[in-house]
């Protein structure tokens, strides 16, 4: 009879000892590799996420390449890598195997590809949560308002590949032609001003409305937060919502009110300062997300504090602004320490920045709407780890958070990876690596630069192409003077 060294759970008889013993060795190392060494970013994170709680859980029973853990390190090392491709992905999966004596997996791409359709969504949430958790566990009162955690929401949009499935659920801007556009994936985020992490994201098309986007994120609000947001948030539906969680807000006056504000209207606090009654409207919106009978059990009407003050825009023109608040308690809350707050939400826009160009998230190379939505997730995770380091740098210097450069704590991380290898087994080790990490990342503080003028022009022209005017199996090329034109 021959022998079948895959079976290695049948007797000696049959199998032979020596096949067995040398399949039992390749299972021990697969699982070692699998379970706690799959990377050098495993180790770096291990105090975040140990090799015992994602084995926990991953659903591959199979003895594979491409399992989940592997798949989940394999893919956070492509967004810390500036969104590097499959290929080099594969080139990483085949030096760690190639490093531990295992058998190395092909140069073909399609078994990783294969591999991230496996991993599910209930993993990454559940990666998503412990990550959060741990940022949420080190805030420090002074990272705080008054012992409230604030939160900004804002929206933006990546673009994806030009696939038809991409395209049905995330079609490209109308003005675009077809074929000659990329399908636009609108998301939304929350950021905890408490930490810098991101708390989830949420995903519809680029054109909807922010509002019924932010019902998907009400999740992320708890009792005492202060959530501030844009004008396009400022709805009544939105604040009562909040109010009934004992979420307060601090948004900018929607433009249909603030064109129809009447200032010597309500019950006057000072001269910047008025308390209002908004009633609920006498229909819902066409645009709620509400159900009739939760429309029915919104009250009907919220006490709102307005505060109008002027500020100077990017031209440097003095503009004035109406901020209102659910936060009534005027002694309390200084009216002047709200708009300071208020300030702060431009750092969601910048944390867009991180996300999108840093990380390389701006368009991802993805062909379906399942993988775009898990690249997202993983983009979150990615960029919410490398938050924790920064969290760390500024608590053990005493530096605002806000000033820990997200660039230099990715850059630093990056390059100690190098230092962990063959150290899977030097607890101490890696625990002293981590500690010198910190310290270089702490000495990466942003230095603030007022009144620093910065036009937003490009030095570098783009090279002299064409723009593709029809779809590329239809397009053709005419020579004319340097330049092609498309056949008409």
């Amino acid at each position: 009879m021959n022998n079948q060294p895959f079976l290695s759970g049948f007797p000696t008889q049959i199998c032979g000892s020596m096949r067995r013993r040398l399949q039992d060795v390749i299972a021990a190392k697969r699982r070692s590799l699998r379970e706690s060494s799959v990377s050098t970013y495993a180790m770096q994170f291990s105090h975040i996420l140990p090799a015992d709680f994602l084995h926990g859980l991953s659903v591959s029973k199979r003895i594979r390449h491409y399992c989940n853990v592997v798949v989940f390190w394999t893919w956070l090392a492509q967004i810390f890598e500036a969104n590097a491709s499959l290929s080099k992905a594969v080139s990483l999966v085949q030096a760690w195997c190639d490093d531990f004596d295992l058998p190395v997996p092909g140069q073909d791409t399609g078994a990783y590809s294969r591999g991230r359709g496996r991993l599910g969504e209930e993993f990454l949430v559940s990666v998503n949560d412990r990550v959060n958790a741990h940022l949420s566990a080190r805030i420090q009162p002074r990272d705080t308002y008054r012992g409230h955690v604030v939160k900004s929401i804002d929206g933006s949009s990546v673009a994806l590949d030009d696939t038809g499935k991409n395209q049905a659920e995330y079609p490209q801007p109308t003005s675009q032609k077809p074929g000659c556009g990329f399908p636009v994936m609108g998301i939304m985020g929350v950021l905890n001003h408490s930490h810098g992490g991101w708390e989830d994201f949420a995903q519809g098309k680029q054109n909807k409305h922010d509002a019924p986007i932010f019902h998907k994120l009400l999740h992320c609000f708890k009792p005492g937060d202060i959530l501030c947001g844009d004008r396009a948030f400022c709805t009544y539906e939105l604040k009562s919502t909040l109010l009934g969680r004992e979420v307060h807000t601090l948004m900018r006056l929607h433009q249909a009110r603030h064109r129809k504000l009447d200032w010597r209207k309500g019950r006057k606090i000072d001269a910047n300062q008025r308390i209002f009654i908004w009633k609920k409207p006498a229909k819902q919106p066409s645009g709620s997300t509400l159900s009739a009978e939760e429309w029915e059990a919104l009250p009907e009407e919220t006490e709102v504090r307005l505060i109008r003050f002027y500020f100077e825009d990017r031209d440097g023109k003095k503009r004035r602004m109406v901020l209102s608040t659910t936060l009534i308690d005027h002694e309390k809350y200084d009216w002047t320490e709200l708009a300071a707050l208020y300030a702060q939400r431009w750092d969601i826009e910048l944390r867009l920045r991180d996300v999108k160009t840093t990380l390389g998230m701006d368009h991802m190379r993805v062909k379906t709407p399942e993988t775009a939505r898990k690249t997202l997730r993983m983009a979150l995770i990615a960029y919410n780890l490398i938050k924790s380091s920064c969290q760390e740098a500024g608590h053990w210097t005493g530096t605002d958070l806000r000033l820990m450069s997200f660039k230099g704590a990715l850059d630093t991380i990056v390059a100690n990876t190098s230092r962990y290898l063959r150290r899977q087994k030097h607890v101490m080790k890696i625990r002293e690596i981590w500690t010198s990490t910190i310290e270089i990342i702490a000495e990466k503080a942003i230095d603030l630069r007022p009144f620093r003028h910065e036009p937003r022009a490009q030095k570098k022209r783009p090279k002299n192409f064409s723009y593709l005017t029809k779809p590329r199996a239809e397009y053709k090329e005419i020579p004319h003077r340097g330049k092609t034109r498309s056949l008409a």
